[in-house]
């Protein structure tokens, strides 16, 4: 018990330190609107050409959370690593002293972490929450699983512009709706492509 409190003080020090949350949370939000808008392209796509295969429809959307998570991991880390040592190294020259043992050194390794397990999560988070429906085509017809998924999607646009509104103490549902417009014009320029082709 004694280790757990030490554990998460200790926790607490690192992200007083490095100022984590604010990045997280700008990461959180960008990534997850990301990985909305990724997967209602995939959607839109499958449901314009009377795709109406399931398995295929939930496999590869998977694969797209994935392949995000992924690059965020990397991408993120290696971001975040590089402006954080840059910061370390800037803080070094003012103070003539090496950090990189420090409370300060460990709060910067810590921060990387955090952001890059943050930008991973998010996306595939929000992609998966669209393709729920696609796992009960025992119970929904595909229609329907389609534009369950289209509602979530939505659903998931509007709570990250809420998130947002409330960071920035601004109008939370025009804040929401601001995210949902930009899905809404990912759909009008995919059907005006797809419907071209």
């Amino acid at each position: 018990m004694n280790f757990l409190y030490k554990f998460t003080e200790k926790l607490k020090e690192y992200r007083e330190i490095s100022k984590v949350d604010e990045i997280a949370r700008r990461y959180f939000v960008m990534n997850g609107f990301d990985g909305s808008l990724t997967i209602l392209g995939l959607l839109i796509g499958y449901y314009l050409t009377n795709f109406k295969n399931p398995i295929v429809i939930f496999a590869t959307g998977i694969s797209t959370c994935i392949a995000m998570g992924i690059s965020g991991l990397w991408g993120a880390y290696l971001t975040e690593r590089s402006e954080r040592i840059s910061n370390l190294r800037e803080l070094e020259k003012a103070t003539i002293s090496n950090l990189n043992d420090t409370k300060i050194g460990s709060a910067l390794r810590f921060a990387t972490i955090v952001v890059a397990i943050i930008d991973a999560v998010a996306p595939f988070i929000t992609a998966f929450f669209s393709l729920i429906p696609f796992l009960f085509t025992k119970y929904l017809d595909i229609k329907t699983c389609y534009y369950v998924s289209f509602a979530l999607t939505f659903t998931a646009l509007f709570v990250l512009g809420v998130f947002l509104g409330r960071t920035s103490k601004e109008n939370l549902f025009i804040s929401g709706m601001k995210m949902v417009i930009a899905g809404i014009v990912s759909v009008l320029i995919s059907v005006l492509l797809i419907r071209n082709f």
